[in-house]
């Protein structure tokens, strides 16, 4: 008898224990339903972060809504930032959110550095991009070449100004055509052609000379430098003056 009693104690708490489980998991499973309602504790308030020169605050606010699909606990981080880089002047973006109905958006603008062909911008990263606005008319420097080749122009550009400015030069254009032959222009318009090999060979040879070149009668208009031993100069017309 008393090990019937036993066995129906232990039994009884089996049964009470597994009730209680199935009861907490039906509990939790609706709890979790309910919260992912997105009707339930909406997004009320989006605040952008970080200060900005170029970038339209207002327009930005706006497609962040739009791409909103759900409540606190179920709303897509990643298309939100997705919303976010898809403005022209954004960079970077990181969406967080902050109980009860709230995200913060962190945003880093675009720091373009020159234009890029006739309707795009570089940015100090080696990235071409489209703003709505069109060109900067107050950059300096001026890229033309496949977007692709971006980040390679750039770090050309930087490794050959460097040099440039030993002699109180400065580039203005930084041309790669289809064929993959550089060209540059320097501020005071000499055009230079570097061609495809040897490029920094070649540039370095052309300054080691520079400054002799400046010293003749008239200003080089055009330098080649496509010579095995050498280079070529087209002269300017007009006379140093």
């Amino acid at each position: 008898m008393r090990n019937r009693k036993s066995s129906f104690t232990r039994h009884w708490r089996l049964w009470t224990l597994t009730g209680f489980v199935l009861l907490s998991g039906a509990g939790i499973y609706a709890l979790s339903g309910y919260l992912m309602d997105p009707q339930v504790l909406p997004i009320r308030h989006i605040q952008i972060k970080n200060e900005f020169r170029n970038l339209d605050k207002v327009s930005l606010q706006q497609a962040l809504l739009k791409a909103i699909d759900g409540g606190f606990f179920n709303v897509d981080l990643n298309r939100l930032r997705d919303a976010a880089l898809s403005a022209a002047w954004v960079a970077e973006a990181k969406v967080t959110r902050v109980w009860p109905d709230k995200l913060v958006v962190e945003v880093v603008e675009q720091t373009p550095i020159a234009n890029w062909g006739k309707d795009a911008l570089l940015n100090d990263r080696g990235e071409v991009f489209r703003p709505r606005r069109g060109i900067s008319k107050t950059l300096p420097l001026r890229f033309h070449g496949d977007e692709d080749k971006a980040p390679l122009m750039l770090d050309f550009f930087i490794r050959e100004q460097r040099a440039f400015r030993k002699l109180g030069k400065s580039i203005r254009e930084v041309d790669l055509d289809q064929r993959g032959e550089w060209r540059l222009k320097l501020t005071d318009g000499t055009d230079i052609v570097v061609g495809k090999e040897q490029m920094d060979e070649r540039i370095q040879r052309l300054l080691g000379v520079y400054s002799a070149l400046e010293q003749s009668e008239k200003k080089p208009r055009r330098v080649d430098l496509r010579y095995e031993q050498g280079f070529a100069v087209s002269w300017r017309s007009e006379e140093k003056g």
